[in-house]
């Protein structure tokens, strides 16, 4: 099996892990499920370390965008609590 589908396996399969337990926890804040699923996908990513260059470089692109609106959540919540809400 190439790395490339052992990625998009285990990429999915504990995306599915992680969504369903939330569901079943009662957990209905769409931030949590963002930010738990880009953390999910920078931890797997960083563990394939072994893809060509290319491939890298466009993984990296995608974990910079995602990074950019996990920043965006932060700020947000930030703002939340200096505001007072």
């Amino acid at each position: 099996m190439r790395i490339y589908n052992k990625y998009l396996i285990s990429l999915v399969l504990v995306a599915c892990l992680i969504n369903i337990s939330l569901a079943f926890a009662g957990q209905n804040d769409l931030e949590l499920y963002f930010t738990v699923n880009i953390i999910t996908y920078l931890v797997i990513t960083l563990l394939y370390v072994y893809f060509n260059p290319r491939a890298r470089r466009a993984l990296s692109t995608i974990s910079a965008v995602l990074l950019a609106g996990f920043m965006v959540i932060v700020v947000l919540k930030v703002m939340a609590i200096l505001s007072g809400k």
